[in-house]
């Protein structure tokens, strides 16, 4: 998918205008300030492990130990970003050759620019999505100059992705997690050095979106989690279960012979280079075998082949979606996150003159939930999307699509925003309530005022209110200046800062207290009920609201995971229900009304259907 960002997005924010200095035990960290009139400072580019290259290659992340050449370190200029295997989210210009590299476990530090080592500000460390493949802490969207104008400190964390990132092939020597490794390793880091910045160790927020959001679900959920963060706020994709073993192995060593290496041979991986590495996870046959594959529209499961975190028994020793998490933790969505990829998916299919169809659908169905196709399509009908969609097809302007076809498109959309964020969000805080450790929800609901990626055209930006990614502006404070493809000019209005403000707020409160209320408002704290309509939790929309979110119909997607779970894998787990506790097979059906009730709400179906007339 090549809707989100293709250039790089001009730096807006982080520009030296002086030399700030933090010493700590690798040498003294000479930053930059930042413009714009934000009362902050910035340090780029700390190296906290050694170049994973060479015979790290693969390995876990050693600990950076040296000391800075002539004990100075000029943290003014970006990292390189890791390499990438994909590039549907990250700046295209960060995945060049020239900005691109193996060497980068790096972080970035912001802070207020009067913190000192006795200052123990709040700490939120960032990692950022882009499904496990791309991602980059130099994206000019993660800028933490505001986020450091707010009195808290923002520490951004490069982590491996794709192959370098994920393979595992015990047979070899490599054990995988890596990327989350980096992560973990980046958070021991923020522990032993943060005080000298003016950070507070003992208040270490992490917080993800998208495939981040599953990373930081996942170091939620291991043994020293609360060693090293106070609290996790998962944006858009935790609470689904994470990869088994049996895939993970199987995936490295059908890695390993596409690369023309033996599957015990760790120096003949380590020895290709990066194009060998990119055709390979190119061309690989075995990437698109399994349930869980279907286009942008694809719904992974733990069986599904790809380069992602696996419960290794050992480093991530469960699954968290069976465990749950060990540190309060806020689970959030937006309220229609599939239109960046139904859209995407409908335009690529329109340019092969192809249209959803009935038998499309059963295929889409077939191909991402296998033996729980029956089940989804019992209770998500295109029949109950036909009222929306009757209107928009006889309207003529939607060439290719009849009322069939658009109602078959929104329900595909409205699957993939359900079972893979809005429900996944609920089961998450469900697993955490039942161990007695807080947790809170939240959905982003905001129609933007401007464009906050280069590819959205300011002239639909309405469409895509409530879209994927469309809070981490709002969580950055990162409002202005943001690149529009159209060239036009934009500006938020106040009511989209304070509503900034009130996200910030409640982020560095998460940080601070483990617990996300603020002065402003009293964040409700999750509790498990039959109601799934009526959860307790807070709306962003044109301001921040505490009351209720649904999530009706979600214990069906707990149902169509276990069926997969129980397809061919050794492991069991319960499920929980509304109330509580473990599903089983008393709990009794659904209703069988379809997306009439598994639709929180209407409005995205419809500006779905006027963004492809828009876009054909």
């Amino acid at each position: 998918m090549k809707l989100l960002a293709t250039a790089l997005l001009p730096a807006f924010a982080a520009v030296a205008l002086a030399s700030p200095s933090v010493k700590i035990d690798a040498g003294i960290v000479n930053g930059g300030k930042c413009k714009g009139g934000q009362d902050a400072v910035f340090y780029k580019a700390i190296p906290f492990a050694e170049p994973p290259v060479g015979d790290l290659r693969f390995m876990a992340p050693k600990p950076y130990k040296k000391s800075f050449p002539q004990g100075k370190l000029d943290a003014t200029t970006s990292a390189a970003t890791c390499i990438q295997f994909t590039d549907d989210f990250t700046p295209s210009k960060l995945n060049s050759t020239k900005l691109s590299s193996e060497d980068c476990l790096y972080l970035d530090v912001w802070t207020p620019a009067n913190a000192t080592k006795d200052s123990k500000l709040p700490v939120k460390v960032w990692v950022y999505g882009g499904s496990n493949s791309e991602g980059s802490i130099s994206d000019p969207l993660y800028d933490g100059c505001n986020t450091a104008n707010a009195d808290s400190i923002l520490v951004t964390v490069n982590y491996r992705v794709g192959p370098l990132g994920y393979t595992a092939l015990n047979s070899a020597g490599i054990y995988g997690n890596q990327g989350i490794k980096d992560i973990v390793l980046g958070l021991e880091w923020v522990q032993d050095n943060i005080a000298a910045f003016g950070g507070d160790p003992k208040k270490v927020l992490l917080f993800g979106q998208s495939a981040g959001a599953a990373n930081v679900y996942i170091v939620g959920s291991l043994p020293q989690a609360s060693s090293l963060v106070n609290g996790v706020i998962a944006e858009s994709g935790a609470g689904r279960p994470v990869t088994i073993n049996e895939t993970q192995q199987a995936t490295g060593a059908s890695y390993a012979r596409t690369l023309k290496c033996s599957t015990n041979d760790k120096a003949c991986m380590q020895s290709k280079s990066l194009a060998e590495l990119r055709n390979a996870y190119k061309t690989d046959p075995f990437l698109q075998t399994g349930v869980g594959h279907y286009d942008d529209l694809s719904v992974g499961n733990p069986k599904t082949p790809g380069f992602h975190p696996y419960v290794d028994g050992d480093f991530i020793p469960q699954d968290p979606y069976k465990s749950g998490v060990n540190v309060p933790t806020v689970f959030g969505f937006t309220e229609k996150e599939a239109t960046v990829f139904i859209a995407q998916w409908a335009i690529t299919q329109l340019q092969k003159k192809i249209v959803p169809t009935p038998a499309l659908y059963k295929d889409f169905l077939r191909k991402d939930f296998g033996k729980a196709a029956p089940l989804v399509e019992k209770y998500y009908k295109p029949s109950d999307f036909e009222a929306y969609a009757r209107p928009l097809a006889a309207s003529g302007k939607l060439t290719g699509y009849n009322t069939t076809s658009l109602a078959i498109l929104l329900t595909m959309g409205q699957i993939v925003t359900d079972s893979t964020y809005r429900c996944p969000a609920w089961y998450g805080a469900v697993q955490t309530a039942r161990k007695n450790i807080p947790s809170w929800t939240y959905e982003f609901k905001h129609s933007d005022s401007c464009a906050w990626l280069p590819t959205l055209s300011q002239q639909i930006i309405s469409i895509f209110a409530g879209t994927h990614t469309a809070e981490i502006p709002y969580v950055f404070g990162n409002l202005d200046n943001r690149y529009l493809s159209n060239g036009a000019s934009c500006n938020s209005t106040s009511a989209e800062y304070r509503l900034s403000e009130q996200m910030m707020d409640a982020w560095t409160a998460m940080a601070a207290n483990a617990d996300p209320s603020t002065r402003d408002f009293a964040w409700p704290q999750f509790e498990p009920s039959k109601n799934l309509s009526a959860a307790p939790g807070v709306t962003f929309e044109n301001t921040s609201t505490a009351g209720k979110i649904d999530f009706f119909g979600c214990e069906l997607w707990s149902r169509v995971n276990a069926i997969l779970a129980a397809d061919n894998s050794t492991s069991t787990g319960a499920s929980p229900s509304a109330s509580g506790g473990p599903a089983s097979s008393s709990t009794p059906p659904l209703a069988e009304n379809g997306a009439a009730s598994i639709l929180p709400s209407t409005g995205g179906v419809a500006a779905l259907a006027v963004l492809l007339m828009s876009l054909v």
